[in-house]
């Protein structure tokens, strides 16, 4: 898959390296900078005094090295909306199933179950209601799956039944 996205956009990613390069460049000078900035001011001429000229050139290479980052945002934004399609097995028409023993979550190409006690708990976040399963993982079921509010509330209180025994 990764060589895929590579050779796709080739040129995105060497232009997205060559940016971090920079980048990591840039700051290595400015702190070489800080380190003896008694020297910058030698670069920047007799035209700007001591500590302002230094000031001047912290700041002129910090924003070149937030610059340098650009490239390396625009191919992280465009790879986001690259990683999961519509039509992919992520999303598209799901089943909820409830069964004595689990949750099942059914798509086209993946179905998944989980039983009850891998859930911790059951949150409402968003008007979403999510089932956490571990730090920063979990099964989240948007409100547009509820027909309304009451339903998602109801939904919530017999997973925590469930969940409690």
């Amino acid at each position: 898959m990764t060589r895929r996205l590579f050779a796709k956009s080739r040129r995105d990613y060497i232009l997205a390296l060559l940016g971090v390069v920079v980048c990591a460049f840039l700051i290595a000078v400015a702190v070489v900078a800080n380190i003896q900035p008694h020297r910058v001011a030698g670069w920047l001429g007799a035209g700007v005094r001591y500590p302002i000229s230094f000031y001047l050139f912290l700041i002129a290479c910090l924003t070149a090295a937030i610059l340098a980052l650009i490239p390396a945002i625009r191919l992280r934004m465009k790879t986001l909306r690259m990683q999961v399609s519509d039509k992919g097995p992520m999303l598209g028409p799901t089943q909820l199933i409830i069964e004595t023993d689990g949750l099942t979550v059914d798509r086209p190409m993946i179905k998944s179950k989980y039983l009850w006690a891998a859930f911790q708990g059951v949150e409402i976040a968003r008007n979403a209601v999510i089932l956490p399963v571990d730090n920063g993982m979990g099964l989240i079921i948007p409100a547009s799956a509820f027909a309304s509010d009451a339903e998602r509330f109801e939904f919530a209180a017999n997973i925590s039944k469930r969940l409690a025994q």
